[in-house]
């Protein structure tokens, strides 16, 4: 069976108020005629199909124009997974009408079963090719109470859904899946493959070159402290956020994986692997090609799999030096521009020599270009040389937990320093209440 992977599309994505539909949509017509042509008999889609959980009316209208037009390809099978960008239910809406064209979405677990998640894949005449477990994106309590229902039903393998941690139940959320998978398949020689949108751990696939420089705290003249990832993912909370290889059964002989947005294997497993998103989605990811996997799989072998570059419709720099390789970086790129035109953004920061203002020290190179920068950053060595203050500044931008906001706020009530014994017993007692609050909460469930 030869299908396309993908995941993370994003669309709607306005990343820094760049406007991206176009670039969408010469994604989605290079996609379907990339089917076409590797003869992919299926597409899955891994997870976060939208930016936001309430996408734009043509966001929405790129995805169904674009299922609608595989139509008219060979392939005859279409899964998609929700990712924890999207809203579950906005996904499932249309189910009914998608099954009708041979299109399985599970935007979420909620109000399903295990038989809900694993479905046959057909070839054009009809004939059974493959089966998927449609895993998608689940919050940590989702997870639970999936298993409260189904262990109830006498569906689940977990004897103990209630002691078991939650990476124990996404173990035997698997494990049921693909155990369903088996008994669909009978004795027909067809692989199963499965989805999954997370972050696993023992990641391969990104050099540490490419992770980019953190952007983040605007400071006065359009400087930027770098202070956080500008790389789009989305933080997965809870135990889901550092899944293990293991957690996926040996059996299966694909896991297509959502979330991380370059091409990656996971523990050096050529079968569970990420596809990426084809798109950057912040300057970080500026260096990253994009890729789809085209896998081609056969039961109980390792798959064949080919990575097919996205070509650029946009294109995005990340540059960084003093302030001479900016200029030099900047100029080389508008020989370029002026040869090769591509409509280009770009994110500079400032690393060494002297504190400059660097909107007023690029003008000449950036006013009337093919190019828009769109952030200017400035180190913290070089803000170190030039700014008075700025240890202040610095402190400024920290990154404040959920607890330091509840110990700041029990402060604020006391008119205490946040460090003293009283806010210290205080929070600490707020902490427990708020514990025994949340299992009381679970046990209710």
């Amino acid at each position: 069976m030869k299908f396309i992977h993908t995941a993370d599309w994003h669309l709607g994505n306005m990343m820094h108020d760049i406007d991206r539909t176009r670039e969408t949509e010469a994604f989605l017509e290079w996609l379907k005629t990339k089917i076409a042509t590797v003869g992919a008999e299926a597409l899955v889609i891994a997870g976060d199909i939208f930016d936001v959980v309430n996408p734009s009316n043509a966001a929405k209208k790129q995805y169904y124009r674009f299922l609608a037009s595989l139509l008219a390809t060979k392939c005859s099978n279409v899964v998609i997974v929700g990712g924890n960008h999207d809203s579950g239910a906005l996904l499932d809406a249309p189910s009914e009408i998608f099954e009708a064209l041979n299109i399985k979405v599970v935007g979420s677990i909620n109000n399903r079963n295990v038989d809900d998640l694993v479905v046959e894949l057909k070839d054009a005449q009809g004939n059974v090719i493959g089966i998927c477990c449609a895993v998608p994106f689940m919050r940590d309590l989702e997870l639970e109470q999936f298993y409260k229902s189904i262990v109830r039903s006498g569906e689940s393998q977990a004897e103990d859904s209630e002691k078991a941690t939650d990476e124990d139940l996404l173990k035997c959320l698997y494990a049921d899946v693909y155990k369903r998978a088996v008994e669909m398949r009978g004795d027909r020689n067809i692989p199963i493959v499965a989805t999954g949108h997370l972050y696993a751990a023992n990641l391969s696939g990104r050099s540490n070159d490419e992770n980019g420089e953190n952007g983040g705290a605007a400071l006065e003249n359009a400087a930027v402290l770098e202070t956080s990832v500008d790389d789009g993912v989305r933080e997965v909370i809870g135990t889901l956020g550092n899944v293990n290889v293991d957690s996926f059964p040996d059996g299966l002989d694909y896991v297509a994986l959502g979330h991380i947005h370059y091409t990656s294997m996971v523990a050096k497993n050529p079968k569970v692997r990420y596809s990426g998103s084809p798109f950057v989605m912040g300057f970080d990811e500026a260096n990253c090609k994009r890729y789809v996997l085209c896998v081609d799989v056969v039961s109980n072998e390792n798959p064949s799999v080919e990575k097919i570059e996205v070509p650029k419709a946009m294109r995005f720099e990340q540059f960084k030096g003093d302030l001479a390789t900016l200029k030099r970086d900047l100029r080389n790129l508008e020989k370029e521009l002026i040869a090769d035109p591509m409509e280009t953004y770009v994110d500079l920061l400032l690393t060494s020599g002297d504190f400059v203002s660097l909107n007023e020290a690029l003008e000449t190179e950036e006013s009337g270009k093919h190019f828009i920068v769109k952030r200017h950053r400035i180190s913290r060595d070089v803000l170190r040389k030039g700014v008075s203050g700025f240890n202040d500044c610095v402190e400024s931008t920290k990154q404040y937990t959920k607890e330091d906001y509840f110990r700041m706020l029990i402060a604020s009530n006391l008119n205490e320093n946040e460090n003293s014994e009283q806010v210290k017993t205080q929070y600490d007692k707020f902490i427990t209440l708020f514990n025994e609050a949340v299992n009381k909460a679970h046990e209710n469930v």
